[in-house]
């Protein structure tokens, strides 16, 4: 049981794919069975018959593994509305590309990651706020972000000389570099001198590495489960402040404050609680824009200097932000406003259960 339970997430999902590792299972079970009734066939009545349906068994489940691939590719096609163009299982996850028309969408593991219509006010919201509170950023770190959207809006600032992206999965930052139609969302920026593509675990790299950064751009998935819950925890927050230079910026996507209302504000209240020393704490600003694809979507602000609306300088060209946009970006309405929650942390997890408890009320 422990041999299986550890083979079905590290080994068998990563390189079998789920539909095949669930027939792999099933096959193994009728493989036990002919065994058993091989042993015990002088005690059993109808061997015969027992015989000739295992064998039957074993014979559509070999079958079935040989065209999981078109089960799962048919699959796909009944649960996703526009035409999937591109599929493949990572080791890390499942990666799904769909078109209509000119809007391309990239889902993980079955979660929307973006809509290529409207990715351009997510990713211009995440990374221009950080980049206008730093006088004349130059080293810059994305944590995620494989599919070099951010990357392109930092690039847009003249006076960037280096980014290290950080992404778990190489499979992504790889088809988002080679393939020319992704490539042309991102402009081209996995391609660009100046990106250094670093394939980690995000906080590993922070562990190992001693590099400052002007700006750290915090570009992962939703904390729908506890490997991504822990990059919203207390103590990652602390290890991101250590990778500040003394006037840097850091600025973590924080889901929906409107569907995920407590989980939002769950993020903002543990980066504000993670301590640096001597009694300090890193300064956190809360901020929301309109994405049509997701709803309202959140970010969050910190530094270990205190931070404004009013000194942030938009100095680039934009689709979306404006300089009369930007100070309503940081209202919250009433029925949104900040509330005390607990603070995610290794040991409770808690953001994991307030992201999933936020969308169930509204599925259900």
């Amino acid at each position: 049981a422990l041999g299986a339970s550890l083979l079905f997430p590290l080994v068998l999902v990563p390189n079998l794919g789920l539909v095949r590792t669930g027939i792999f299972f099933g096959l193994f079970n009728l493989l036990v069975a002919v065994v058993g009734i091989a042993m015990f066939r002088d005690q059993l009545r109808r061997v015969g018959r027992l015989t000739v349906a295992a064998g039957i068994g074993v014979a559509v489940l070999i079958t079935a593994f040989a065209f999981a691939g078109k089960t799962t590719t048919l699959l796909e096609d009944l649960l996703y509305a526009d035409d999937v163009i591109y599929a493949e299982t990572t080791p890390y996850q499942r990666l799904v590309l769909t078109r209509w028309h000119n809007d391309l969408r990239l889902f993980i593991n079955g979660n929307l990651q973006f809509s290529s219509v409207d990715e351009f006010r997510y990713h211009e919201a995440l990374v221009h706020p950080a980049m206008g509170l730093v006088q004349a950023p130059k080293r810059i770190l994305i944590l995620g972000g494989g599919d070099g959207m951010a990357a392109r809006e930092v690039l847009e600032h003249p006076g960037v000389t280096h980014i290290d992206l950080v992404d778990l999965d190489p499979a992504v930052t790889t088809l988002f570099r080679k393939k020319d139609a992704l490539a042309a969302l991102n402009h081209g920026s996995l391609r660009d001198p100046r990106v250094t593509v670093i394939n980690r675990d995000a906080r590993t790299f922070l562990e190992s590495s001693r590099q400052r950064y002007d700006v750290v751009i915090v570009d992962l998935p939703d904390p729908n489960g506890l490997s991504v819950g822990k990059l919203y925890t207390r103590s990652f927050y602390r290890l991101i402040a250590q990778h500040l230079s003394p006037t840097g910026v850091m600025v973590t996507q924080a889901t929906s404050p409107f569907y995920t209302t407590a989980a939002f504000w769950c993020i903002y209240n543990t980066v504000a609680a993670a301590d640096i020393g001597g009694g300090a704490h890193l300064l956190a600003l809360p901020y929301r824009a309109s994405v049509p694809s997701f709803g309202n979507w959140g970010f969050v602000l910190a530094s270990l200097r205190p931070l404004s609306p009013r000194m942030i300088r938009l100095e680039v060209a934009t689709r979306y932000l404006s300089a009369d946009l930007l100070p309503t970006l940081f209202v919250f309405p009433k029925d949104i406003a900040w509330r005390k929650t607990p603070i995610n942390r290794l040991d409770n997890q808690i953001l994991v259960k307030l992201y999933r408890g936020g969308y169930r009320q509204y599925n259900e």
